[in-house]
C-alpha cells in the first residue's frame, strides 16, 4: 500500500527531500540500534538461532493492520483510497523465491544492506553494489521479459476478496498467527540456538506475570477480536449517487480539461494525473497522447485506479468520454474530468494549430513550439490539417529537446516532477 502525498500536492520538492531525509535517518538509525545492520544477525534467523527479524516483522504486520482496519471503522480512514499493488501471481512468486535465496546467501534484504553499507561493512557495500547492478541487468533485459513479468494478473486484490472472507476474520486469524510464530520462535531459539528467553520480553519466560510484551499482544489480540466482530472495513466507501448534481457539474464543464492545460502539463513532466484513452487497441497503437494508457470503457472497474487519482479521460470526439465520466463518479472516483473535444480537439489546438490574420504573434510563436514538442506541423491559413492523426503522427513520444529559439524553449522546456518509490 502506499499514501502518495506528494504525488497529490500536498508538498512541494524541498519538503519532500526534507521528509524523506529525515524518515531515512530515522528508519536506518532503528534498524541499526536493532542490530539489522548486522548479516550474522539477519542470517542466525534461518538456522533458528535468533528470530528477531520474523518478530520485529509480525509486529509491524498486525500492528499495521489493526490500526488501518480501526481507523477505517472509526471513519478516520477511507480504505477505498489506498493504492494496492496489483498481482501478477507467478512472477510475484519467483520474485519472493530469488529475494529469499538471495536474503540466504548474502545475509541481507534491501533495506538492511544500506543500512550495513552506510554503517561501513565491507559485506554490506558488496551487496549494496550487486544489487545496484541486478535493478540495472534488470532494466536492460526488461523488453525481453516484459510478457513474463505481467503474466497471471489478478489485478489489485485482497486474500478477503480472493477467499471471499470477512476482512475482520481474516485480521483476527493473521492477528492469531502471528501470537503463535512470537512463542514458537522463543522456543525455537532456546530449543536450537540455547538462547534463554529474557522475562521481560518474553511470552513464554516465567514467571508468569504482566510484561510489557504481554501487555502489547494482550492489546493486539484485543484489536484483533473487535475486528472479527466489527465488519467490513470498506462500509463508508461506496458512492451515493445525486443525479442533479452530476447533470449540473456536466453542463457547467467544471469537470473538464482544456487541450492547451493538458499539453502544458504534460510538457512539465507533472504526474498527478492518469490520462486514460478509451478508443480500441487499434486507434491507441496508431497513435495517442504522451503519457496515456488504454483503458477500454469495459475495463473501468472500481479498482482499475485509486479512488483519489486524478483521471483524465480521452475519446476521439468527448463522446465515450462523457459515458465514462458518469460511471466513474456514480463509482466514487473523487476527481475525474474529460478531455474537453477530446483527441480531435489535440489535433486541431496541439498538433496543427493554424495561423490568421487575428492571431497574435506571440501566441502563435508558441503555439507552434507547443505543436513541434508534440511532433506536430503548424498549418496556415486556409490550409487543412491531415484527415487522420494516425496517418500524420505514427510516432507517438515528443521529442525530448526540440530545436527552437531560447526565449521560446524556455517556455516549453519540460520539468520532470521526482516521485519516490
Amino acid at each position: 500500500m502506499s499514501a502518495p502525498f506528494y504525488k497529490f500536492g500536498l508538498f512541494g520538492d524541498e519538503a519532500s527531500f526534507i521528509i524523506a531525509f529525515v524518515i531515512g535517518i530515522g528508519f536506518g538509525f532503528f534498524l541499526e540500534r536493532a542490530g539489522f545492520g548486522s548479516g550474522r544477525k539477519l542470517a542466525a534467523q534461518f538456522y533458528f538461532r535468533d528470530l528477531s527479524v520474523l518478530k520485529v516483522m509480525f509486529t509491524a504486520i498486525i500492528t499495521a493492520m489493526t490500526g488501518v482496519y480501526l481507523l477505517s471503522r472509526l471513519g478516520m480512514m477511507d480504505l477505498s483510497l489506498v493504492y494496492l499493488v496489483p498481482t501478477f501471481l507467478v512472477p510475484q512468486i519467483v520474485g519472493g523465491l530469488l529475494l529469499g535465496v538471495g536474503f540466504v546467501i548474502g545475509g541481507y534484504c534491501p533495506g538492511t544492506s544500506c543500512v550495513s553499507a552506510v554503517t561501513g561493512r565491507i559485506d554490506g557495500m558488496v551487496y549494496l553494489v550487486g544489487m545496484i547492478a541486478g535493478l540495472l541487468g534488470f532494466a536492460e533485459v526488461y523488453p525481453y521479459v516484459q510478457n513474463y513479468a505481467h503474466m497471471t494478473p489478478m489485478g489489485q486484490i485482497t486474500l478477503a476478496k480472493l477467499f471471499n472472507l470477512p476482512y475482520g476474520l481474516l485480521v483476527f486469524a493473521v492477528v492469531l498467527m502471528a501470537l503463535g510464530a512470537f512463542m514458537a520462535a522463543e522456543w525455537a531459539e532456546k530449543k536450537v540456538g540455547g538462547k534463554e528467553p529474557d522475562p521481560k520480553g518474553s511470552f513464554i519466560a516465567r514467571p508468569w506475570r504482566l510484561t510489557p510484551v504481554r501487555i502489547l499482544a494482550m492489546g493486539l489480540a484485543a484489536a484483533g477480536f473487535v475486528a472479527l466482530v466489527a465488519g467490513d472495513p470498506y462500509r463508508g466507501s461506496h458512492a451515493t449517487i445525486d443525479t442533479k448534481d452530476l447533470a449540473i457539474r456536466a453542463g457547467s464543464g467544471a469537470d473538464s480539461i482544456q487541450v492547451g492545460q493538458l499539453a502544458d502539463w504534460i510538457i512539465q513532466g507533472r504526474n498527478d494525473f492518469k490520462l486514460v484513452d478509451l478508443r480500441s487497441g487499434t486507434d491507441f497503437a496508431a497513435y495517442h497522447i504522451p503519457t496515456a494508457e488504454n483503458v477500454p470503457l469495459a475495463s473501468l472497474t472500481p479498482d482499475f485506479a485509486a479512488h483519489n487519482e486524478k483521471i483524465i479521460l480521452c475519446s476521439e470526439d468527448g463522446t465515450q468520454a462523457a459515458k465514462a465520466w458518469f460511471l466513474l463518479e456514480a463509482q466514487g472516483f473523487k476527481s475525474v474530468y474529460l478531455l474537453d473535444g477530446g483527441l480531435r480537439s489535440w489535433q486541431d489546438m496541439i498538433l496543427f494549430p493554424k495561423k490568421s490574420d487575428k492571431t497574435d504573434e506571440a501566441v502563435f510563436d508558441r503555439q507552434m513550439q507547443v505543436a513541434k514538442f508534440f511532433g506536430g506541423t503548424p498549418q496556415a491559413e486556409g490550409t487543412s490539417a491531415p484527415a487522420s492523426v494516425a496517418v500524420a503522427l505514427p510516432q507517438v513520444a515528443p521529442p525530448a529537446q526540440p530545436a527552437v529559439s531560447e526565449p521560446a524553449a524556455a517556455k516549453v522546456q519540460p520539468k520532470k516532477k521526482k516521485e519516490g518509490c
